[in-house]
């Protein structure tokens, strides 16, 4: 079978195939927001960017259950120009589900996308049950109903003593002239609720973590790879950290935060530059394994890569011919590895979390 890249099967692709285009070498100009972590206003959990030829912007929902159960959902906006119709849509990864990995993928066009201020609630197609509702920081749900290869994902998740949202500064990162918003709309939750695959049904409870990152442009073509690392000890304990390292970055100049809560006592970090990166292979790739990174004032951290769950690639989903097609097109494939992580700091025990990392391969 042939492929027309520039016609029909273009318009085929997945977003987050195009969206995360491996970048043409340039030489970044990066800086982290000025001042200090500031509350952030419920509006902003709203698309921030369905305006222009391209937009990019993505809710990540982290959910880290019982019995090893982890569940990562995450809706999408995309815009892309000429190349594709803009579209909505959500993933959903379930890992460790009597002991197997469930994925999918959900796309619909941008046009269905539901933004029901009045009752909270964004929905990528209204006739389909994928969404979240609810004003933060009181309460939110998240409902996922849908089928793929003859399984039934059926899940409902109700988070509750949600910690409120923040940003640092004004939330604008600044990759080579262009903005990139980040926004930690739950630094932390508890969570209930329930995860059935088919007829197998489990009540869960845990915690949950969500950020939010948009753009104007397709500034995710300028991104080498991407680190998040999320310790939850209880509502008043957790450590949170996320960055990303722009392709052609300068002394590997990072955008990104660390936000800690100590006894209910929050400070936050701007993460400037990777120091030091020690490479181990994980599902065929080498990824991070040791990340050190640059915090100010003379501090560094270094999130350790312990044990590897799980890799998600919109590919996967791509028969041979397509992906190869893909792959020339785009320049590339952008792969999410998830598992669990130690953040060590000098002169503090380590602290155990899950790392959530991608790659521009």
């Amino acid at each position: 079978m042939k492929f027309d890249v520039y016609g029909n099967f273009l318009k085929s692709l997945p977003a987050i195939l195009i969206c995360l285009l491996v970048p043409q070498s340039l030489s970044a100009q990066i800086s982290n927001p000025k001042g200090e972590l500031e509350a952030v206003d419920n509006e902003r959990i709203w698309a921030q960017t369905l305006r222009g030829n391209h937009f990019n912007e993505f809710w990540n929902y982290q959910f880290y259950l019982n019995d090893g159960m982890t569940v990562h959902i995450v809706f999408s906006a995309v815009g892309f120009g000429s190349l594709k119709s803009p579209v909505t849509g959500v993933k959903v990864s379930v890992f460790n589900f009597d002991d197997e990995i469930y994925q999918l993928s959900r796309e619909y066009s941008l046009d269905k996308l539901q933004q029901d201020r009045e009752n909270y609630v964004f929905r990528p197609n209204p006739e389909r049950e994928l969404y979240f509702r609810g004003e933060l920081p009181n309460e939110l749900t998240i409902r996922i109903r849908t089928s793929k290869n003859d399984n039934l994902y059926d899940i409902e998740l109700h988070l509750s003593n949600i910690a409120n949202g923040v940003q640092l500064g004004d939330g604008s990162y600044q990759v080579n002239g262009e903005e990139i918003g980040i926004v930690t709309h739950i630094p932390y939750a508890e969570v209930s609720g329930y995860v059935a695959m088919n007829e197998v049904r489990k009540n869960v409870s845990g915690t949950a973590y969500m950020d939010h990152t948009f753009q104007d442009e397709t500034t995710t073509k300028l991104m080498d790879s991407g680190y998040r690392f999320v310790s939850h000890q209880d509502a008043d304990n957790w450590d949170l950290i996320y960055f990303m390292l722009p392709d052609a970055s300068t002394n590997n100049q990072t955008i990104g935060y660390r936000i800690v809560n100590q006894e209910g006592e929050i400070t936050s970090y701007k993460v400037s530059r990777i120091l030091q990166k020690v490479e181990s292979e994980a599902f065929g790739k080498n990824i991070g394994r040791i990340v050190e990174v640059d915090i100010g004032g003379e501090q560094s951290i270094r999130i350790l890569r312990t044990k590897d769950h799980e890799k998600f690639s919109i590919f996967d989903e791509l028969g041979w011919p397509a992906r190869q097609a893909a792959r020339r097109f785009l320049g590339g494939e952008v792969i999410d590895f998830r598992g669990e992580a130690l953040l060590m700091e000098q002169g503090h025990k380590p602290k155990k979390g899950y790392y959530n990392f991608f790659l521009v391969d």
